[in-house]
């Protein structure tokens, strides 16, 4: 398959303070003129950070839809029981309804948490930590979607959003090593809250009547 290359803006910045510009490490530059090195703003290592940064960016929106096709599961077999063969209804439930671009993953994970609450899919602590992991999760695929990912000498490769006021992460290990725990575990909850959805007897499913 082949792989594509598209346009893309580079957005760098060189951050300098006054103890940056140190007089006494000023070179000759010619013309009877001296100066001070203020770095690197562009190079082959940052061309490389950047454009790991997105290629990272991409993996987040993609995991999102992986996560938001379990939660449409959940939400599909609570409200339209077990599969139990083709059913037209529940086909168009779940294109017209939970496929459709007017249920945002912000209302899915609304939704999928107070069912998780209400009915005990999951226990204790692990019910908070769904929601906790959802709302990281969508914050995280917003940014990513909207947002700029940019380079500076002092803070390094960032990204620059907007959620209610501006906003920037630095994208560092730290971050990518939380962006992993938190997927992980909030694939493992959902996954967890389905097998205990598909464990009750028909007769408990909200949805066994329609």
């Amino acid at each position: 398959m082949k792989e594509i290359k598209l346009p893309i803006m580079q957005t760098v910045s060189l951050t300098i303070s006054q103890q940056d510009i140190d007089p006494s490490k000023a070179i000759d530059i010619g013309g009877g003129r001296r100066g001070v090195s203020l770095g690197v703003m562009f190079d082959e290592r940052i061309a490389s950070l950047m454009e790991t940064a997105r290629q990272n960016g991409g993996k987040i929106l993609y995991a999102t839809t992986s996560i938001e096709q379990k939660i449409e599961s959940i939400l599909l077999e609570y409200f339209m029981g077990p599969f139990a063969g083709h059913d037209d209804k529940r086909v168009m439930f779940e294109h017209e309804v939970l496929q459709s671009t007017t249920l945002s993953f912000r209302a899915k994970k609304e939704l999928v948490t107070k069912i998780i609450n209400n009915d005990s899919l999951l226990a204790g602590d692990k019910k908070s930590a769904a929601q906790r992991d959802l709302k990281k999760i969508m914050d995280w695929r917003n940014a990513f979607a909207h947002g700029k990912i940019q380079h500076d000498t002092k803070r390094g490769c960032f990204i620059a959003y907007y959620s209610g006021e501006p906003k920037t992460e630095t994208l560092d290990d730290h971050y990518w090593d939380e962006v992993e725990r938190v997927f992980r575990e909030c694939d493992v909850l959902l996954d967890e809250a389905i097998r205990t959805l598909r464990s009750r007897k028909p007769m408990q499913y909200p949805g066994s009547a329609l």
